[in-house]
């Protein structure tokens, strides 16, 4: 199995199952209605064998696994494991299951069907466009490796901002320590955190991060960064207050105080702008590695 070391992988099943069994909780709970029958937790996108940068959000979407008729995009030869008819998440918990799902989460970008609406295209826009313009790519292998993970691994039926219990499930034991559990798994370059909202969240969950003052980017004034340096895991962090992976990254319709729509600012060209901008201004922060 091409994965993670011997400990890692140990480390990896564990949290897995630390996740089937909160899900389990979930679904026995008023969260049930929320869940997408047959899923089980994802945990990252991506090789996490290599050094990557990690770029955080907050859930599996429903059009990773949904089509427009509700119906599953893929089945078992897809890329996540799902639940056989029949099999329920406790009978999921075998040795041979985790293993597979941790090597599709680590195969994830190297297989057929994967949701590159929000994720974009080899050398497109939406968060690889932002990618490529810092230096990284999901998808090529000639730039800096990126994996990504979400604050929650449960894939819902709606957008988790619009569940009701979305502020129970953050203040819950698990909401406020398996993300950071998971952190450890992975050799990283620094976090790049997809939104304001995830940058918030990330700021309370690690209060050993030192925080500079926000500022907008050349050329694009309503896009906001914040740099820190998180000393508990060494960190260097990349708060985005927008969002590339989303229409208008998140910033409405609108345009700026020059007159450029944010529509511009989401192009392919206007993504790989600001992420060479950002890079600009993160190497002026911090020394390059070598």
């Amino acid at each position: 199995m091409r994965t993670l070391t011997s400990g890692h992988l140990k480390r990896a099943k564990k949290l897995l199952t630390e996740a089937v069994q909160y899900q389990i909780e979930l679904k026995n709970g008023r969260m049930k209605e929320e869940l997408i029958e047959g899923t089980t937790p994802v945990l990252w996108f991506g090789d996490a064998t290599k050094k990557s940068w990690l770029t955080v959000a907050t859930n599996p979407s429903a059009g990773q696994f949904l089509k427009k008729d509700g119906t599953l995009r893929f089945d078992s030869t897809g890329p996540f494991f799902l639940l056989d008819p029949g099999m329920s998440l406790e009978t999921y918990l075998t040795d041979d299951n985790l293993e597979q799902s941790i090597r599709k989460f680590n195969d994830y970008f190297k297989q057929k069907d994967i949701y590159k609406t929000w994720f974009g295209k080899e050398q497109g826009g939406k968060l690889e466009g932002f990618l490529n313009g810092l230096g990284a790519s999901l998808y090529d292998s000639s730039l800096q490796s990126v994996i990504h993970t979400d604050f929650f691994p449960f894939p819902t039926k709606q957008y988790m901002g619009t569940i009701s219990m979305r502020h129970e499930l953050e203040q819950s034991v698990f909401g406020q320590t398996f993300f950071m559990k998971l952190l450890p798994l992975f050799s990283l370059h620094g976090i790049i955190l997809l939104g304001r909202e995830h940058t918030d969240r990330f700021r309370k969950l690690d209060s050993s991060t030192v925080w500079e003052n926000p500022f907008s980017l050349p050329d694009y004034p309503d896009a906001i960064v914040e740099f820190g340096y998180s000393a508990g895991l060494d960190l260097p962090v990349i708060g985005l207050h927008f969002k590339p992976g989303e229409q208008f990254l998140g910033l409405g319709s609108r345009v700026d105080e020059n007159g450029r729509s944010h529509g511009t600012y989401g192009s392919t060209n206007g993504l790989r702008e600001i992420g060479k901008h950002v890079r600009e201004k993160f190497e002026a922060f911090y020394p390059a590695e070598d």
